[in-house]
């Protein structure tokens, strides 16, 4: 009744509708649009810097205290440190859920409480919270057209810094500026030797003046009878004139200080720089906003750096790993196809239907459910993302199937000679009960993927909530949406002969229908040839987390494994610019962006490689791998592609099998431990695990014995490999760091370096300090347990876990645990598993519901790994894997395919009650339901066909999703329309 209401409504359901339609199309254009949705990463990374430390003291003195107060951090699932001279890295892993937010304070709060006892010379360490929004969408280098000296571009630096960096991070859009290879100035006050010699003046000495002369005394409040006033006395150190010009009193002599000394502005000493192609640049990291849009965003880039152009013509502005386009153009490629799928889709309907009026009908209904999906979308807070338009693309098929069933039913009265009214009010009310349980089973095949652990299921709770959204809009514009416009359509006549192509389909699932009735041995054969191929080929396929992406860009890490400096790093960079690219940005020892959570030495480089094409690329890369293996052998190098958000989300860093060593007395592993257990693993990690070092000790009893203060001799050091920072120069806004620096080589410092002693007496340094060279490791390890030793494996080897297991099992000194991506893919497996046999329960209870039998959901779901074997064939035959996205892909699959059987059972059991015999009720309910099938078949083949012609992010990710889709539809509409009823009657035959 409530339908017939609404016919004789027509005008209010049109203007709801419409309504709706605006609304919809407002959402459109108000949504947020990203690569993925904006998921907490339940990771913190700490960074530690403390430039004068060994990795062993490092470890010991800093990382390994950290650590052990971490642990008691609530969620935390893991750390993991590596520790490098000068650098650490603490990984901070906590339990999916966890309040991220909590745990930064939390984490914040457990630093502070631990610099108490930490080294007091220790820079605070930085902690960044994982954001699924901290991948860059472009990097911007800033280089003058000009080559540039030193000065130049510390001036470039500076402006950059002050200016540039500052104007992009006004844009809305942009959340920070994030930036790497600028360079500071320094006052370097440089001694002169022989004059301070001559006259016996100390670097000591030298600090003191400085300091005495750099005192800010601050404000002072000064009451004079009924007033009181203010006197500032202000620092008399503002520019290096007055450094210069800084007296020093020595034996009744009064000097100043640029009489002894060179006092210029220089520039820092660099630990890391940027090079764009040829020149030397300053990298610009751009960062969005989490709620910002890609067209937004873009747009005001491509103003602000063309304003850049404009306004500093003698600088040069480039653009590199620029993920707006690919964020954009997967975004609009998934949009084309949903609406090409959707068109194809309405197109082969009129091969189909015997009049013009159903596909019109079906055609307005689909961008209808659409554009109320997208209002949903945003009353859930989701965003535009690949997720969600895949998860609408999925329900393309489902929402044209829900339009076919009820035009069909309604097509059956009127052809029975009811009349048009009674006819869409009847046969859409009929049809209710089937929806809605076709709509839960949907629903109850994706709700079960939140079980599954970690951002997995984050990110799959967004498609199945995009899936949920699709269907729900698609039922009730079926309800009360289609009867209406079908019962206003349907009156205006078309001149229009109807294709008879589903006439010569019928005869064909006629003949079909007898062939396997009467043949069970081939039935049965080509179910089992199924079925094994569904176990076969989940053992030959190969298992990942994500599909691979091809692309015209790689980037490459090198570790050249050697204590070079980093002029020398740069030189070997220059080496491998001679393959000219289109781009090539390189970026040299360590980083200085602030978000950055890897870890780069001096001995380390990070390039960017762009070519035209993807072969090209491929080229490129073999020359640059012969070079470095024939020139480098020690060298340490991997390409990887592009990070970008999802690599970065799924991706994981972890080797395939790691074996961890941790001594079981708790002590530190050594060089010696490492080899020997190197030996017995038959394993190394890296070509060189180890940095050859020279240590130098203070030799206490000559310090006392020559009466030298201790801090004295620090100075001295110091000043003489130009670490003796003495002070400030607050001056302009900016900080500069005053050092007294030194001019000689290593060996002739400890040669000609002397410290005054108490008595003023110059004793020479390398009477006080002890020199010995040593080995230590270049990278240490660590984790819950401790410090370890890690050494890559074969994973391959599935022997080989096992006899190690065995090596160790006895060992008095180690233990042995392993870990890597090898047991991540494992979990997934598993959780994968465990979510489908919950998906197969849902659906049973649900169906058992639905027919009142216990029987007939088993004959339905019997179909499921049959289609499965079908979904892994195509998988096997076009080059895919086992991963995420082709899982998803097979649940998705099955919903479709049980959805068609159900209403065929459904179908066949009204029948039966109408007095009909079960195989007259099978042979007319499979006629009537053949065109529904073949049709959803085609309409979710056909919404996919485009994905496969496009080799973009955004569709490369849905391709093996795709393919596993294509290939059990293809083999489940065949199940659908003989197998499922031929069970059906050798249960219930008469």
């Amino acid at each position: 009744m409530i339908i017939e209401q609404l016919i004789k409504r027509p005008v209010a359901v049109f203007m709801t509708a419409l309504a709706f339609t605006i609304l919809g199309l407002v959402s459109v254009f108000r949504i947020p649009s990203s690569l993925l949705p904006d998921i907490d990463i339940p990771e913190i990374a700490i960074q530690l810097s403390y430039p004068n430390a060994s990795s062993e003291n490092l470890e010991s003195s800093v990382v390994k205290p950290l650590r052990g107060q971490l642990q008691q951090l609530s969620g935390l699932r893991s750390i993991e440190t590596e520790t490098r001279d000068g650098l650490a890295v603490l990984k901070l892993s906590f339990n999916y859920g966890t309040n991220i937010d909590y745990a930064f304070i939390e984490t914040n709060e457990k630093i502070d409480g631990s610099l108490n006892f930490l080294p007091k010379d220790l820079e605070r360490p930085k902690v960044i919270k994982a954001s699924a929004t901290d991948i860059p969408v472009l990097s911007l280098s800033v280089f003058q057209k000009q080559k540039s000296d030193e000065t130049s571009f510390r001036q470039l630096s500076n402006f950059t810094e002050n200016v540039i960096k500052k104007r992009i991070e006004q844009l809305p859009e942009i959340a920070i500026a994030d930036i790497n290879g600028i360079t500071k100035s320094v006052i370097s006050v440089s001694l002169d030797e022989e004059k301070t010699k001559s006259l016996g003046i100390s670097p000591q000495e030298i600090t003191t003046a400085i300091n005495k002369n750099n005192i800010e005394l601050g404000d002072l409040l000064i009451k004079n009878g009924i007033h009181q006033y203010h006197f500032r006395f202000s620092n008399p150190l503002h520019t290096i004139e007055d450094i210069k010009d800084i007296y020093i009193s020595k034996n009744d002599h009064l000097l100043k200080l640029k009489d002894i000394a060179t006092v210029s502005i220089e520039n820092e000493q660099e630990r890391g720089v940027v090079y764009y192609n040829d020149q030397r640049a300053i990298n610009i990291a751009i960062i969005k906003k989490a709620d910002s849009r890609i067209d937004d965003l873009e747009s005001s880039l491509n103003t602000i750096i063309s304003q850049f152009k404009k306004d500093y013509p003698t600088l040069e502005f480039q653009t590199s790993k620029d993920q707006t386009k690919l964020l954009k153009l997967s975004i609009q490629n998934l949009f084309q196809s949903l609406l090409l799928g959707s068109f194809l889709a309405v197109v082969i309907m009129f091969f189909f239907l015997e009049d013009l009026q159903s596909p019109i009908v079906i055609g307005l209904s689909v961008p209808l459910s659409l554009i109320i999906s997208f209002l949903f979308l945003e009353w859930f807070g989701l965003t535009i993302n690949i997720v969600s338009l895949s998860g609408l693309i999925l329900g393309v098929g489902n929402m044209i199937d829900n339009s076919i069933i009820v035009i069909d039913n309604i097509a059956q009265k009127i052809n029975n000679g009811e009349k048009l009214l009674e006819s869409c009010s009847k046969g859409t009310e009929e049809i209710i009960t089937p929806l809605l349980s076709s709509l839960l089973t949907n629903c109850m095949i994706f709700i079960p993927l939140i079980f599954l652990s970690g951002i997995s299921g984050a990110i799959f709770l967004d498609q199945a909530i995009a899936v949920t959204v699709g269907l729900s809009a698609s039922f009730i514009v079926s309800i009360f949406f289609i009867p209406v416009m079908y019962f206003f359509v349907k009156q205006i006549k078309f001149n229009y002969k109807p294709v008879l192509f589903i006439r010569g389909i019928e005869d064909w699932y006629e003949k079909g229908f007898y062939y396997f009735f009467e043949n069970k041995k081939i039935t049965f054969s080509i179910i089992l040839s199924f079925l094994i191929s569904g176990v076969l080929f989940s053992f030959l396929l190969p298992y990942e987390k994500i599909p691979k992406f091809s692309d015209d860009t790689v980037e490459l890490r090198i570790d050249w494994n050697d204590n070079i400096t980093l002029e020398e790093n740069l030189r070997r960079v220059q080496l491998l610019n001679q393959f000219k690219s289109e781009i090539f940005l390189s970026e040299i020892g360590e980083k200085q962006y602030l978000l950055n959570t890897d870890q780069s030495s001096l001995s380390e480089t990070t390039l960017f490689i762009k070519e035209n094409n993807p072969q090209k690329i491929k080229k490129t890369t073999e020359k640059i791998t012969k070079l470095l293996e024939n020139h480098f052998p020690n060298a340490t190098f991997a390409f990887s592609p592009q990070k970008n958000l999802f690599e970065y989300i799924f991706g994981s860093n972890n080797k395939e099998l790691v074996a961890n060593i941790y001594p079981k007395d708790g002590k530190e592993p050594n060089v010696e431990d490492y080899r020997l257990v190197s030996e017995k693993l038959n394993a190394t990690n890296e070509k060189n695990p180890f940095l050859n070092q020279i240590n130098i000790e203070v030799n206490f009893e000559n310090l006392n014995l020559y009466n030298v203060s201790y801090n004295d001799l620090l100075d001295a050091i110091k000043t003489s490999f130009n670490q003796n920072e003495v002070d400030y120069l607050k001056a302009s806004q900016q900080y500069l760091p005053i050092k007294i620096t030194s001019t000689k080589t290593f060996y002739d410092t400890l040669e000609s370096t002397f410290v005054d002693n108490a008595n003023h007496e110059a004793i020479p340094l390398k009477n006080l300090i002890n020199i010995s060279n040593r080995t230590n490791f270049k990278t240490i390890y660590g984790d819950n347990t401790g410090t370890k030793l890690s050494f890559q494996l074969d994973s391959k080897n599935s022997v080989l876990m096992e006899s190690l297991e065995n090596k160790f099992a006895d060992d008095p000194k180690w233990i042995l645990k392993f870990t890597g991506n090898l047991f991540e893919l494992k979990e997934l497996k598993d959780e994968m598993l465990f979510v489908f046999l919950i998906s197969i329960g849902l659906l049973y209870l649900i169906m058992a519901s639905q027919f009142e039998s216990l029987i007939q959901p088993l004959i339905i779901l019997i179909e499921i790994p049959i289609d499965i074997g079908g979904a892994l064939l195509f998988l096997y035959l076009f080059g895919q894997s086992i991963n995420i996205m082709s899982l998803i892909g097979i649940i998705v699959m099955s919903g479709i395919i049980i959805n068609d059987s159900i209403i065929k059972v459904h179908t066949i059991n009204e029948l039966r009650k109408e007095g009909l015999s079960v195989l007259d009720a099978i042979k007319k309910g499979g006629k009537m339901r053949l065109k529904p099938i073949l049709m959803t078949a085609l309409t979710s083949v056909l919404a996919l066909i485009p994905v496969l012609f496009s080799n973009d992010m955004g569709n490369e990710m849905q391709q093996p999703l795709a393919y596993a889709l294509i290939g059990g539809m293809i083999i489940g509409t065949f199940v659908s329309l003989y197998f499922v009823p031929y069970l059906y009657y050798l249960i219930y035959k008469d």
